[in-house]
C-alpha cells in the first residue's frame, strides 16, 4: 500500500500503478464516505494488497538476482523508514480524537486498539471482537483502518524469509530462482484461498480481518511480479483486453457487491485478479488506453499521496461522525475532501523527509531505531489513552453507605407505584459505577458459557443448587445469558439445578436469524443439537429468553427475509415439539430495549446532574422488546407459561437509568448483571409460581 511504484523490469515509476492506487483509494473513502452507488468501495483494499504484493516482490527478486542474496535488515529498514513515522503521527491524532470526542466507555478499548495498531496486530484485535457478541455496542474504533497495513507487514515478516529459503534451494540444487520462488509462493497462496473461502462460507466475522484469509491477495500479486519477465512482449491488443477486462471487474465489484457479501471468500476474486490484469497489461509498456489513462498527473499525484490519505481519512470521520454527530453522505464527502489537507502536509512534512533523509539512509540501523521510536510512540499513545478512560470503581464503601434496599428490591411489591421507579436528576451512588456499567456482565462471560456466532457446540454450564430435585435447562441468547448469576440464587433458592446453553444472538426457536443474507447455519445446528439432547432427556423443566422478535422458518429459507410472523410461528413450533416430549415450557420475558446505541456507560457521566435526560419512554422500549411476542406464543401454546418482569425493570412512562441505586443497563438490549441480580429472589418467586402451575415439582 504504501511501496513507491516500480517496474518489473528497472526502477522508472509505473504512472499506471500510481493511478491504479488513486483508484484503490477512491473507492475506498467513497465507501466510507457513505456514497451509495459504490457499496463495494471497501474492494480498494483488495487492490492495494495485489499492488502491494507486485511491487514488494519485485524489489525482493531483483535483489536476489543481482546479488544472489536479499538483506532483511535493509529490507525492513526501508519500510520502517517509509511507513512508520506518518503512522505513529496519525496514531497519536487517534488518541486525541479518542479522549477527547469518543465515548469513555469505548476509549479503554480503542487505547488497545492504538497499541495493536502501533504493533501491526489490531487485524487479530479486531478479528477477536468481530465474533464477540458482549462487544456488539462497541463503536468504530478511530484505527479500525490500520488493520489492512497490519496483514501486510506480517506478509512481509514471512515472504522475505521465503526468498531466502529459495535462493538456498537454488544454489543447492541449481534450479531456477523464479520458478523456484513461484512454487514456494504457490503453496503460501492457494491454502490461504481455500481457507479464506471455507472460513468466509462459515459466516465467520473474523474471515475479514485475519492475515490468513488475505495472504493468496498478496501472493497474487507476488507471482505477477515474478512472472513480469514473461509479459514484457505481449501483443498490444493483450494489453488492451487485459486492462479492460481488469478495469471491468474492478468496476463491477465496487458496484454490484455490497455490505452484505461474504467478505472476501470466492467474491474477492473478482477485484484481486481484475487489479493482477491491469498491472499485467502495463508491465513494459502503457500501451493500453487504460494504462496511459491511468498515467494521467492527477491520477499519479493522488496515487503518491494515497497511504498519507488512508491514514488520514478515518480518524477524522469518526471524529466527525461518533464524535460531533455530522453523519450522512455529505458530511462524509466534507471530511473526504478536507482530509487531503493534511495527508498532504504528512506527505510533505514528515514522509518524504524522513524517507529521502540522507541520514536516516546512511545506516539501516538508524532506520530502524527511528521505525522503533515511531512504533513506541504509538503505543505509548494507546496506553495513555486506556490508562486516562479508566474508572475508579465503586468501593466497598460506597455500596455500605446506600441507604434503603439495593436495585430491584427498592420497588417493593407494587413496582409501578414505587417512587424509586421514577427517573429524577441525581442518586446518592450508582452501582456499578457508571463507566464500569458496560461491562457488568454476569459469570458466563468470563467462564465460556455463551457459544460465539461462528460455534455450534452445546456448551453446559452447571449452576443453582446442584444437589437440586428439579432439573433445569435455560438456553437462549445473551437475553438469557444475562440472567446466569441471578439463576444461581433462583436455583439455590427452588432447590433446582440449573444447566444452562447459550449461543450468542440465536435464540432458541424453529425460527433463526438470517446473516450474510442467508440462513445463519451454526444457529440452525446449535439449535438442533440443543433440541435433539433435550428430547433424549427430558428436564423437568426448561426456561428460555430472546432478544429477537423476528426470525425465519425452514420453509422460507429461499428468500431469507425475517419477519415478526416467522419469529412467532417458530417459537410456537419448538415450544410445541418440547411440550410433546413432556417438557413444560417458561418463557422469560426479555427486558424492555433502550434506544439503539444507548450506554449508561457514556449517558450517565455525561449528565451529572440531569440523569432524567438517560430516560427513555416505556411504550417504545417494551415495543420494541422480544416479549410481546414471547407473550402471544405462550398463549397459543399449551404446556407453557410466560414470566414477564418488565414491571421490575422499567415500572414507569419513562424507564429510569438508575433503580434503587443500581444502574439498569449497561447498553441498549441487555440490562447490568448488578441489576439482574437485584432482580433474582422476585424471580424466583414468579419461576416458582409457574412451575407450580406447570406442575412440576408435584
Amino acid at each position: 500500500m504504501a511501496e513507491s511504484a516500480a517496474v518489473a523490469r528497472g526502477s522508472g515509476l509505473r504512472r499506471d500503478i500510481e493511478g491504479l492506487r488513486a483508484l484503490a483509494i477512491g473507492l475506498v473513502l467513497a465507501f466510507h464516505a457513505g456514497i451509495r452507488f459504490i457499496p463495494g468501495g471497501y474492494v480498494g483494499v483488495d487492490v492495494f494488497f495485489v499492488i502491494s504484493g507486485f511491487l514488494i516482490t519485485g524489489l525482493l527478486v531483483r535483489e536476489a538476482q543481482r546479488s544472489g542474496r536479499v538483506s532483511l535488515v535493509r529490507f525492513y529498514a526501508r519500510r520502517a523508514k517509509r511507513l512508520l513515522p506518518i503512522a505513529s503521527v496519525v496514531l497519536v491524532f487517534a488518541a486525541i480524537v479518542t479522549t477527547t470526542l469518543l465515548p469513555r466507555s469505548d476509549a479503554r478499548i480503542f487505547g488497545g486498539d492504538i497499541v495493536g495498531a502501533a504493533l501491526y496486530v489490531v487485524n487479530w484485535v479486531l478479528a477477536g471482537r468481530s465474533v464477540d457478541y458482549l462487544a456488539s455496542d462497541v463503536g468504530q474504533s478511530p484505527v479500525l483502518h490500520y488493520w489492512s497495513l497490519s496483514v501486510e507487514e506480517q506478509f512481509y515478516l514471512v515472504w522475505p524469509l521465503v526468498i531466502i529459503v529459495a535462493l538456498l534451494v537454488v544454489r543447492r540444487f541449481g534450479t531456477r530462482l523464479r520458478p523456484t520462488l513461484a512454487i514456494g509462493l504457490m503453496l503460501v497462496t492457494v491454502p490461504s484461498l481455500a481457507w479464506s473461502i471455507v472460513l468466509t462460507g462459515r459466516q465467520d466475522a473474523s474471515a475479514f480481518f485475519v492475515t490468513t484469509t488475505r495472504l493468496w491477495e498478496l501472493g497474487v500479486g507476488a507471482l505477477l511480479a515474478i512472472a513480469a519477465t514473461r509479459l514484457g512482449n505481449l501483443p498490444t491488443w493483450v494489453r488492451q483486453l487485459l486492462a479492460a477486462v481488469g478495469a471491468a471487474a474492478v468496476g463491477y465489484a465496487a458496484l454490484a457487491f455490497s455490505a452484505t457479501t461474504p467478505w472476501p471468500g470466492y467474491h474477492a476474486l473478482v477485484p484481486v485478479l481484475g487489479t493482477a490484469a491491469i498491472i499485467a497489461a502495463g508491465v513494459g509498456s502503457d500501451r493500453a488506453i487504460i494504462s496511459r489513462f491511468l498515467g494521467l498527473a492527477p491520477f499519479v499525484w493522488i496515487g503518491g499521496l494515497s497511504y498519507s490519505l488512508y491514514l488520514w481519512h478515518w480518524p477524522l470521520l469518526i471524529a466527525a461522525t461518533d464524535g460531533l454527530g455530522l453523519t450522512g453522505a455529505r458530511w462524509g464527502i466534507v471530511v473526504i475532501v478536507a482530509s487531503v489537507i493534511p495527508a498532504w502536509l504528512g506527505h510533505v512534512l514528515i514522509e518524504n523527509p524522513v524517507r529521502f533523509s540522507q541520514r536516516v539512509s546512511s545506516r539501516s540501523t538508524i532506520a530502524l531505531l527511528v521505525g522503533a521510536t515511531c512504533s513506541l510512540f504509538g503505543v505509548i499513545a494507546g496506553l495513555t489513552v486506556t490508562s486516562v478512560s479508566a474508572a475508579p470503581r465503586t468501593d466497598a464503601a460506597t455500596t455500605s453507605s446506600i441507604l434503603g434496599p439495593f436495585g430491584a428490591a427498592a420497588l417493593g411489591t407494587d413496582p409501578t407505584s414505587s417512587v424509586n421507579g421514577v427517573p429524577r436528576d441525581h442518586y446518592e451512588a450508582m452501582i456499578p459505577a457508571p463507566e464500569d456499567s458496560a461491562r457488568d456482565f454476569a459469570a458466563s462471560a468470563e467462564l465460556g458459557c455463551s457459544v460465539g456466532p461462528n460455534g455450534a457446540d452445546l456448551v453446559p454450564c452447571e449452576t443453582g443448587d446442584l444437589n437440586g430435585s428439579v432439573r433445569v435447562i435455560i438456553a437462549g441468547d445473551s437475553k438469557l445469558a444475562q440472567w446466569y448469576d441471578a439463576f444461581t440464587i433462583i436455583g439455590q433458592t427452588n432447590g433446582w439445578h440449573v444447566t444452562m446453553y447459550s449461543k450468542s444472538a440465536c435464540p432458541f426457536s424453529a425460527a433463526v436469524r438470517v446473516r450474510d443474507e442467508q440462513p445463519w447455519k451454526t444457529c440452525v445446528d446449535w439449535n438442533a443439537a440443543l433440541l435433539d439432547a433435550m428430547i433424549a432427556a427430558p428436564p423437568d423443566l426448561f426456561i428460555t429468553s430472546q432478544g429477537s422478535f423476528t426470525g425465519l422458518l425452514p420453509e422460507n429459507f429461499d428468500t431469507p427475509v425475517e419477519t415478526e410472523r416467522d419469529a412467532l410461528a417458530g417459537l410456537e413450533r419448538r415450544w410445541s415439539e418440547l411440550v410433546s416430549a413432556g417438557i413444560p415450557v417458561i418463557a422469560l420475558s426479555d427486558n424492555p430495549r433502550a434506544p439503539n446505541k444507548f450506554s449508561s456507560a457514556d449517558c450517565l457521566p455525561a449528565h451529572p446532574d440531569d440523569a432524567t435526560a438517560c430516560s427513555f419512554p416505556q411504550d417504545r422500549a417494551v415495543a420494541t422488546s422480544a416479549a410481546p411476542t414471547q407473550r402471544i406464543a405462550s398463549e397459543a401454546t399449551p404446556g407453557t407459561a410466560f414470566v414477564d418482569v418488565q414491571d421490575y425493570i422499567c415500572p414507569q412512562p419513562m424507564c429510569a437509568p438508575v433503580i434503587g441505586n443500581v444502574v439498569v443497563y449497561r447498553d441498549g438490549a441487555h440490562i447490568t448483571n448488578t441489576y439482574a441480580v437485584s432482580l433474582s429472589y422476585i424471580l424466583a418467586d414468579r419461576l416458582a409460581a409457574a412451575a407450580a402451575a406447570l406442575g412440576v415439582g408435584q
